[in-house]
């Protein structure tokens, strides 16, 4: 017997594959939400693969008060073995990132070893983003059990910032 589950709720169709390549093809990736309670509006970008289920994408917050921006690298990095315990960040110019955790989840367990996941905002600029714009950035996230390299390829930001204006 086979068995599946679906959300009918949802649009079940599958999504168009984007070109990271292509400025336009992430650009329209982008989703851009407008929460009217809280008064923001809420930008964000495609999960960037970084492994299987890793991910990385930014996200912005606009406040409607002041137009003020604020911006941030999202990662989520999945892993089995031993908890890593993110605690600190630094790109390939040397410039150290500051960590926010957001989660730590188990997501699986076996007889020998569990899969966890660990969701991290990591705070930068826009003239930080503009600054990466042309060649991307690379980053390594770093705790007691380990560490992962992640990237932001060029074209992702130059879509985002396109966007989140």
């Amino acid at each position: 017997m086979l068995t599946g589950c679906a959300n009918p709720g949802l649009n079940n169709a599958a999504k168009p594959t984007i070109n990271w390549n292509d400025t336009q093809s992430i650009s329209s990736a982008i989703s851009v939400q407008h929460d009217d309670l809280k008064k923001i509006t809420n930008f964000k970008g495609p999960n960037y693969s970084n492994g299987i289920l890793d991910s990385v994408s930014l996200r912005a917050l606009k406040s409607d008060e002041d137009d003020r921006f604020s911006y941030q690298i999202y990662v989520t990095d999945y892993y089995h073995g031993d908890w890593r315990f993110y605690d600190t960040a630094s790109d390939s110019k040397d410039n150290n990132l500051v960590i926010k955790l957001n989660s730590r989840d188990v997501s699986s367990c076996d007889y020998l070893t569990c899969a966890h996941q660990e969701h991290l905002g990591i705070d930068v600029s826009r003239e930080y983003l503009e600054e990466n714009q042309e060649n991307g950035i690379v980053f390594k996230v770093s705790g007691k059990g380990g560490e992962k390299t992640c990237i932001i390829p060029g074209t992702y930001i130059k879509a985002f910032l396109s966007v989140a204006t």
